[in-house]
């Protein structure tokens, strides 16, 4: 057995058999690199897409709590749209749709005018890698001071 390692050990060089299995095992790791870039990219943008609708969502909430109780009106105070008509803009790619309903003392929806309203505000955006439309929704409670 000491001898066998020992021939091992002192042999200079590689064959031509060890040389193919390594440049094999070094192709398969770069074939498994170039088809992960592109769908690290694709989580990438999605992610950032994830970010730009939660700041959309935000964005519309100030503005109605700007307004205040009687100036946000209720009923789909923005239908779903394009929140840009120009495809240059990065908004293209986003839609948005805002809703407020009078809530009663349950949080169940009211008909009737009262003192508490819930706004949803959902934003629409486009999954990077398998090109589905994904929401970003946010509610948040308005009441009457």
């Amino acid at each position: 057995m000491f001898n066998y390692m020992n021939k091992i050990l002192n042999r200079t060089g590689m064959s031509l058999l060890e040389i193919m299995v390594a440049f094999s095992i070094l192709v398969l790791v770069f074939i498994a690199l170039t088809q992960a870039l592109p769908m690290a990219a694709g989580i990438n943008k999605t992610a950032e897409n994830a970010s730009k609708a939660s700041y959309l969502a935000q964005q519309k909430l100030e503005e109605l709590n700007s307004l205040g109780f009687d100036g946000a009106g209720a009923g789909a105070v923005e239908i779903k749209r394009r929140l840009s008509d120009n495809q240059e803009n990065y908004l293209y790619y986003f839609q948005r749709q805002t809703d407020i309903v009078y809530l009663d003392d349950n949080f169940n929806q009211s008909a009737a005018e009262t003192d508490l309203k819930k706004i949803t505000i959902t934003v629409y955006y486009a999954n990077a890698l398998s090109k589905s439309e994904k929401t970003y929704i946010i509610d948040a409670l308005m009441a009457r001071w």
